[in-house]
């Protein structure tokens, strides 16, 4: 049996903390397309930013178990070249 390693960080708090920074990037892409195009306030930009970001909160529950299952499925070859010898 596989001993797991104590997370640091709840899940929760990983996917709050990612789905922040990624509504971040978001106004911050906003910002810099306002300094060059000038002020975009009452168009279909604060729209479409709020609309990424709510999509943006669906979508990493699945990019979590992606990247989870990738994880676990390295882990096991791993422990598989571990366990033959062949240390790749």
């Amino acid at each position: 049996m596989q001993d797991k390693r104590p997370s640091n960080m709840p899940p929760l708090l990983l996917k709050a903390l990612l789905w922040l920074c990624g509504v971040t990037l978001l106004f911050l892409i906003k910002d810099i397309v306002e300094e060059f195009s000038g002020p975009i306030g009452g168009t279909w930009v604060d729209l479409t930013l709020v609309l990424i970001a709510y999509l943006l909160f669906f979508i990493l529950e699945p990019v979590h178990a992606a990247i989870s299952r990738r994880l676990r499925k390295r882990a096991r070859r791993r422990q598989s070249r571990h366990d033959t010898g062949t240390g790749i």
